[in-house]
């Protein structure tokens, strides 16, 4: 996709994500998109909040390419059956290299072991790993904040596994103390894929219903 300069131009089956103040964020995936208008079938709470004329904030992510965030107003409303929403278009896009990075606070319990070296984590011998726990305590896509029950002051990366939603979730970051707090540390996650990326992503806006 080039440049996005409308939302005319949004590709079917993207997946925007939406904010509606109230409510919260979910997440839709484009239906149809013509000249007229844009449409995308929308969860059942979000499709009863929302009304003709409301306006909700969107967010896309074009992998590898760019962020977008643009303001849609709701045209229709499509229910019973499949419930659609219908979308103004609007030109006033602003556009980002950066992908959005929405934190959430959270308790997750992680198991988790830590190492020195910079290579693939697949060569450690596992009479080296000693397993240790905590807990995440906040999350985005790129980066997390764990609380841990020992001092790894002493380590430079950590491997560990987290369930969202039933499934796991293996993560590698690097490792850097908050200094204010004891036994407290920033993970920045390194080469996870784009689509553990959208999981953790889908995960936190679900969390930001109010």
């Amino acid at each position: 996709m080039k440049k996005l300069e409308t939302t005319r131009r949004i590709l079917t089956g993207s997946v925007i994500r939406l904010y509606r103040k109230g409510f919260g964020y979910t997440a839709v995936t484009v239906l149809d998109n013509n000249e007229y208008y844009l449409s995308a079938p929308a969860e059942e709470e979000f499709f009863n909040y929302c009304r003709e004329n409301d306006a909700v904030e969107a967010y896309l992510w074009v992998e590898n390419v760019a962020s977008y965030q643009f303001t849609l107003s709701i045209i229709g409303k499509i229910d019973p059956g499949p419930r659609v929403l219908f979308f103004r278009h609007t030109d006033k896009i602003i556009r980002s290299e950066q992908r959005k990075c929405l934190t959430a606070t959270v308790a997750i319990p992680i198991q988790f072991f830590t190492f020195n070296s910079g290579k693939n984590v697949k060569g450690i011998s596992s009479k080296k790993i000693v397993y240790r726990s905590g807990s995440i305590i906040l999350l985005s896509d790129r980066e997390a904040v764990i609380r841990s029950n020992d001092d790894l002051s002493g380590a430079k990366f950590l491997k560990g596994s987290i369930i969202l939603k039933d499934e796991a979730i293996e993560m590698v970051g690097t490792i850097a103390p908050i200094n204010e707090e004891k036994n407290v540390y920033n993970i920045m996650f390194t080469g996870m894929s784009d689509r553990e990326r959208n999981r953790i992503l889908d995960y936190v806006f679900s969390v930001y219903r109010e």
